[in-house]
């Protein structure tokens, strides 16, 4: 037998996407170079853990992100590579040469490394001009966040502008705070009540903080999130629920310090999510023809 035609045979395709065939060899060296990979690309190899379908996943993703910003005009060069290549080498204090024996400890040739940083450039401007104008994260969704990581914080203290919707206990005939929340959910989006629950009353309550406040009513508050109802509370044999309209940190710098991370934060959680959507939508405009 041909010598060729047998190491043809020995390297399996595993994938074919449009015209770019994916051998088992390649996947097979990728498992090995993985901690560098995800070292050296993080942003491309976000996975807890791989196996050969999830890594041939991530060849498919990275030949639809070059092909979709490369539509758009955006063509990552090898002159663009090589300039961040010594950006980095600056950056670390590297010669070309400490470089070699970086990559070499790390079981990767210089070439693999290359198209690491191609791909992971291509990534960065895949998700700024593509994925990036899908997401929107609002102030509310930092400020939730930031609440939900510091509930334990005893130093936090807070203001609010609420709606006190209460009634007598002995009038309620479900005493679950399920049932009465859900009501009231109701009530605000069409204005009506059950006839059981015709004896609630309003009032509004503005600029309200903790101090002085009943001591349920602020544990309650301090749970909920801005835009929520807060877990009724029992005072002198009333029922209340409080729909906080606004939620605010009495000192605010320690708020401030964290904004921004934050909102980091919870815009690469929502770029997952919405990543995986968009590629679900993308895979379907290609020819791909999976062997594993």
């Amino acid at each position: 037998m041909n010598v060729h035609a047998q190491d043809k045979l020995l390297d399996k395709i595993v994938a074919v996407i449009n015209t770019r065939v994916v051998s088992l060899s390649e996947l097979e060296r990728m498992e090995v170079t993985l901690p560098a990979r995800r070292e050296l690309s993080p942003l491309v190899f976000t996975e807890a853990t791989y196996d050969k379908k999830k890594l041939l996943n991530t060849v498919i993703q990275t030949y639809i992100v070059r092909d979709k910003i490369g539509a758009q005009g955006y063509v990552v060069t090898d002159d663009q590579v090589e300039g961040r290549i010594k950006m980095t080498e600056e950056r670390v204090g590297f010669k070309r040469s400490d470089l070699l024996n970086y990559l070499k400890s790390k079981d990767v040739t210089f070439e693999e490394y290359f198209e690491i940083i191609r791909e992971t450039m291509e990534y960065n401007i895949f998700a700024s001009r593509i994925i990036g104008p899908l997401i929107s994260v609002t102030e509310q969704e930092v400020k939730n966040e930031f609440y939900k990581r510091n509930t334990s914080n005893k130093a936090l203290s807070f203001k609010y502008n609420l709606v006190d919707f209460y009634m007598p206990e002995t009038a309620l005939i479900d005493k679950s705070d399920v049932a009465l929340i859900s009501v009231l959910k109701d009530y605000q989006l069409t204005g009506r009540l059950p006839e059981a629950y015709k004896d609630i009353e309003t009032s509004k309550l503005e600029n309200i903080s903790e101090e002085g406040i009943n001591p349920a009513m602020a544990n309650s508050l301090k749970t909920a999130n801005e835009g929520s109802f807060a877990t009724p509370v029992n005072i002198n044999g009333m029922v209340h629920v409080f729909y906080v309209e606004k939620k605010d940190l009495v000192e605010s710098q320690q708020y401030l310090e964290f904004k921004d991370r934050l909102e980091q934060e919870i815009m690469m959680e929502k770029g997952k999510s919405v990543s995986k959507h968009w590629f679900d939508r993308e895979f379907n405009n290609y020819y791909i023809k999976n062997y594993l």
